[in-house]
Protein backbone atom coordinates (compact mmCIF):
# COMPACT_ATOMS: atom_id res chain seq x y z
CA UNK A 1 0.00 0.00 0.00
CA UNK A 2 2.82 2.62 0.83
CA UNK A 3 4.53 1.52 -2.26
CA UNK A 4 1.64 2.48 -4.47
CA UNK A 5 1.01 5.83 -2.33
CA UNK A 6 4.64 6.52 -2.98
CA UNK A 7 4.57 5.31 -7.06
CA UNK A 8 1.19 7.44 -7.61
CA UNK A 9 2.81 11.03 -5.41
CA UNK A 10 6.31 10.25 -7.84
CA UNK A 11 3.65 10.40 -11.24
CA UNK A 12 1.85 13.07 -9.51
CA UNK A 13 5.13 15.13 -8.51
CA UNK A 14 6.64 14.70 -12.13
CA UNK A 15 3.51 15.81 -13.71
CA UNK A 16 2.59 19.46 -12.13
CA UNK A 17 6.95 19.70 -12.31
CA UNK A 18 6.26 18.71 -16.00
CA UNK A 19 3.82 21.23 -16.28
CA UNK A 20 5.78 23.83 -14.43
CA UNK A 21 8.63 23.21 -16.98
CA UNK A 22 10.93 21.89 -14.39
CA UNK A 23 10.10 24.75 -11.94
CA UNK A 24 8.13 23.31 -9.28
CA UNK A 25 9.82 25.13 -6.31
CA UNK A 26 10.40 24.16 -2.87
CA UNK A 27 6.54 22.42 -2.25
CA UNK A 28 7.83 19.67 -4.73
CA UNK A 29 10.89 19.18 -3.48
CA UNK A 30 9.77 18.98 0.04
CA UNK A 31 7.20 15.76 -1.83
CA UNK A 32 9.91 14.49 -2.68
CA UNK A 33 11.47 14.41 0.22
CA UNK A 34 8.69 13.15 2.17
CA UNK A 35 7.81 9.85 -0.86
CA UNK A 36 11.73 9.12 -0.14
CA UNK A 37 10.81 9.28 3.46
CA UNK A 38 7.88 6.70 2.78
CA UNK A 39 9.34 4.69 0.83
CA UNK A 40 12.44 3.83 3.45
CA UNK A 41 9.56 2.89 5.81
CA UNK A 42 7.87 0.95 3.43
CA UNK A 43 10.75 -0.79 2.93
CA UNK A 44 11.35 -1.60 6.10
CA UNK A 45 7.84 -2.57 7.41
CA UNK A 46 7.83 -5.25 4.25
CA UNK A 47 11.64 -6.36 5.14
CA UNK A 48 9.65 -7.22 8.93
CA UNK A 49 6.62 -8.84 6.88
CA UNK A 50 9.25 -11.34 5.50
CA UNK A 51 10.88 -12.54 9.11
CA UNK A 52 7.51 -13.65 9.97
CA UNK A 53 6.18 -17.14 9.57
CA UNK A 54 3.79 -18.66 8.17
CA UNK A 55 2.55 -15.88 5.75
CA UNK A 56 2.01 -15.20 2.18
CA UNK A 57 5.45 -13.80 0.98
CA UNK A 58 3.62 -12.10 -2.17
CA UNK A 59 2.17 -9.16 -0.64
CA UNK A 60 5.75 -8.45 1.42
CA UNK A 61 8.24 -9.25 -1.50
CA UNK A 62 6.13 -6.95 -3.52
CA UNK A 63 6.45 -3.62 -1.22
CA UNK A 64 10.28 -4.44 -1.07
CA UNK A 65 10.46 -4.44 -4.88
CA UNK A 66 7.97 -1.34 -5.09
CA UNK A 67 9.69 0.44 -2.61
CA UNK A 68 13.28 -0.89 -2.88
CA UNK A 69 13.29 0.45 -7.09
CA UNK A 70 11.46 4.00 -5.82
CA UNK A 71 14.26 4.10 -2.77
CA UNK A 72 17.24 3.95 -5.82
CA UNK A 73 14.91 6.19 -8.23
CA UNK A 74 14.46 8.75 -5.89
CA UNK A 75 17.96 8.62 -4.75
CA UNK A 76 19.30 9.04 -8.04
CA UNK A 77 16.98 12.05 -8.77
CA UNK A 78 18.36 13.71 -5.87
CA UNK A 79 21.73 13.15 -6.93
CA UNK A 80 21.57 14.35 -10.34
CA UNK A 81 19.88 17.67 -8.85
CA UNK A 82 22.86 18.84 -6.75
CA UNK A 83 24.65 19.49 -10.44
Amino acid sequence: MIGILVVLGFITVSIVSGINKGEGGLLLGIIGILLFVFAVFGFILSYKEMKKRDIYYRFPMIGIITNGIMLILLVIIYILGLY
